[in-house]
């Protein structure tokens, strides 16, 4: 294990959960720190899921059951373009959490550089720590709104085993619009590089963009493997299912892990994944709907309050900069709170360099966001007197 690597996620890690620890403790508490969606889980996903259980369950196979498969092999044939055999090229896990996990196992050998975009959502330190391998952080500003670009790819990965690419990105939400996304995948096959493509909040995108997944690019599908799930997408976090897709040995290898760590993903998770991909009327319109509502909200809030940040492109995170009040985004964080009861998370949880950052989430409903820029109106007047 690469203990710095993975001490670094577990100090970003254990910064977000003492200020979650402080605000349950707390009533009133509006929430726009954590990343787990608030919608409801449409009744039909699980009312479908638990219809099925009316005959006793069965066993299914580590790699998930055949019928989950064939119905994400149908929805990426569907929107993105990609002909995969559900047998040999998915695998379902549980959550995204524990894919990217076996993926990094699967692919990093001890002392192998991989690269990611800087700010990154900590897990990634601390599975690439867990696999012995070592961070390279691939830079990005405020200047082109924390997109990641193909030349800096190229530069940063020239000696790195793999890219982690994560579109749109958490925490900045960053969009690399189809466009961007070919101009990466040239810039990792001259660099002879795999890429692990976080494509979870792919069905979270605005301003009637659309995601192209990298596997869809000329020749990449070899080169890539793809992690997704249903918990962003659908509002299914407390299901934890997820998926992997990539070529047969990568698959084989992974499903020797999962068979020897936690076995297949529960049944009944698996029939509610299902029923999502199934479902009559698509929730992910709705969805994106509402928080296209949100992000407007929040945005005008931010602009009333002069504080500047990063254009949203998708995901559901707006990534803001405090350095105008003098103090740094933790103490910004732990006051804000205390005083007002509005829960933020600072920019020290993904990334060393964003001290004077926060990370805020749309997973309130808009009258929360506008109550919240409320109270912290007065907050920010305190502090400049």
């Amino acid at each position: 294990m690469n203990d710095r690597t993975a001490r670094q996620g577990e100090q970003a890690t254990s910064l977000r959960y003492r200020l979650m620890e402080l605000a349950a403790s707390r009533d009133d508490v509006i929430s726009l720190g954590r990343g787990d969606p608030d919608l409801a889980t449409p009744a039909g996903i699980w009312e479908a899921a638990l219809r099925k259980l009316e005959r006793p369950p069965r066993s299914t196979p580590v790699r998930g059951s055949e019928e989950l498969r064939a119905a994400i092999a149908r929805r990426y044939a569907e929107e993105n373009g990609l002909s995969l055999d559900p047998e040999r090229e998915i695998l379902i896990t549980n959550g995204g959490q524990e894919a990217l996990f076996l993926a990094m196992l699967a692919l990093v050998d001890p002392g192998d550089r991989v690269a990611t975009p800087d700010p990154r959502y900590s897990s990634y330190d601390q599975a690439i720590g867990a696999a012995g391998g070592e961070l390279v952080e691939i830079p990005t500003g405020v200047e082109r709104d924390f997109v990641l670009q193909a030349d800096d790819v190229r530069t940063y990965t020239a000696d790195a085993k793999l890219l982690v690419l994560v579109n749109p990105s958490n925490p900045t939400g960053a969009f690399v619009a189809a466009d961007g996304v070919r101009a990466i995948a040239q810039a990792i096959q001259d660099t002879d590089t795999i890429v692990i493509s976080d494509e979870i909040y792919e069905s979270v995108v605005f301003d009637g963009e659309r995601l192209l997944s990298l596997a869809a690019c000329d020749g990449m599908r070899d080169r890539t493997v793809t992690l997704s799930g249903f918990s962003k997408a659908y509002a299914m976090t407390g299901f934890r299912v997820g998926y992997l897709l990539g070529n047969p040995s990568f698959i084989d290898a992974v499903e020797a892990l999962k068979a020897a760590t936690s076995g297949p993903c529960p049944l009944f998770s698996q029939y509610a994944a299902q029923a999502a991909l199934e479902q009559e009327h698509d929730s992910r319109r709705e969805f994106l709907e509402i928080y296209t509502r949100r992000r407007a909200r929040l945005m005008a809030g931010l602009d009333e309050l002069g504080i500047p940040y990063g254009f949203p492109g998708g995901g559901l995170f707006l990534w803001a900069d405090l350095s105008r009040f003098g103090i740094d985004a933790e103490q910004f964080c732990y006051r804000l709170l205390e005083a007002t009861g509005v829960l933020l998370f600072p920019g020290r949880s993904f990334g060393d360099r964003w001290q004077n950052w926060v990370r805020i989430s749309l997973l309130a409903p808009e009258d929360r966001i506008g109550d919240a820029i409320e109270r912290m109106h007065g907050f920010v007047e305190s502090l400049a007197r």
